[in-house]
């Protein structure tokens, strides 16, 4: 006690100086109106930037389980529009049918496809065997062959799943074909990527007669993984064609894999039976 006695006294002056000074400021601000004014918009700037950066922290750390949310909402309104496309497609032009159509769930053919949101946990895309891991595995539903999209376009497909995780090789890899055409066009090419721009992949096969323009969507057409109508991405250049006959067009990819982190994962129900189905083609 005596020692902290003998430091107020040692210290007095610093003390008295600033106990003055806080007097001094009060006084100041509070019986001078311009004063008070000029006090209380700084104290209001400052405790608003202090707000807005404790702000930003909060969100920051709940992006990614807002992310999470968004992709799952995503998802679920992917698989309402799969269905309502089931029972479109289910209308004739029988008025009975049609008046009944919603009335019995059994004349309705399922959805074909749903969708299961995965994020992208590891991705090797600086070379040539690219290839992306997903956090969705077998206890998920995810088998091989499973197409994956993005929210802009089309991603790759399942290599290989493990319990928890699954392997894909992106449209950015040699080993990835899809057949594809230009949007509203009736012929159909197939496309690939060769390297060495992460962001342009090639249109191949496409008729001769097929013309060129800047700027052309360019959607998945007959494939065994992923829906019809698949936005791929956008004609860019005219490319070189290994063969006179056919065209090869360049294209910008929609999907950008430099920040792709969420994705879905297609889910074909009668994926199975159609493959069957085909392979018994080739049964002797």
């Amino acid at each position: 006690m005596r020692n902290f006695i003998d430091f107020l006294i040692k210290k007095s002056s610093w003390i008295w100086a600033i106990l003055l000074t806080g007097v001094s400021l009060y006084l100041v601000f509070t019986q001078n109106s311009y004063q008070r004014s000029v006090y209380l918009t700084s104290a209001n700037r400052v405790t608003g930037e202090i707000y807005k950066f404790s702000n930003q922290i909060v969100s920051y750390v709940h992006m990614q389980q807002n992310n999470r949310q968004l992709l799952e909402e995503n998802a679920r309104l992917h698989n309402e529009v799969e269905t309502l496309k089931s029972v479109i497609a289910g209308f004739t032009t029988d008025s009975i049918y049609y008046s009944h159509a919603f009335a019995n769930d059994s004349t309705t053919r399922p959805p074909q496809f749903d969708f299961i949101p995965a994020t992208v946990v590891n991705k090797s895309i600086s070379g040539v065997n690219n290839f992306l891991t997903l956090d969705k595995g077998i206890l998920d539903g995810v088998k091989s062959d499973m197409g994956v999209i993005s929210q802009t376009g089309i991603v790759g497909v399942v290599f290989n799943v493990s319990d928890h995780f699954s392997v894909v090789i992106p449209v950015v890899n040699p080993k990835f074909r899809v057949s594809a055409k230009i949007k509203n066009s009736e012929n159909s090419g197939s496309l690939g990527w060769s390297g060495p721009e992460l962001n342009i992949a090639q249109l191949e096969q496409l008729p001769k007669h097929e013309p060129f323009r800047s700027g052309d969507t360019v959607v998945t057409s007959y494939s065994r993984i992923f829906p019809k109508d698949l936005v791929i991405g956008y004609t860019v250049s005219v490319g070189k064609s290994k063969d006179d006959n056919f065209n090869s067009f360049n294209i910008e990819l929609a999907s950008d894999f430099h920040s792709l982190q969420h994705v879905m994962i297609i889910r074909d129900r009668f994926f199975d039976e159609q493959s069957k189905l085909e392979e018994s083609i080739s049964i002797p």
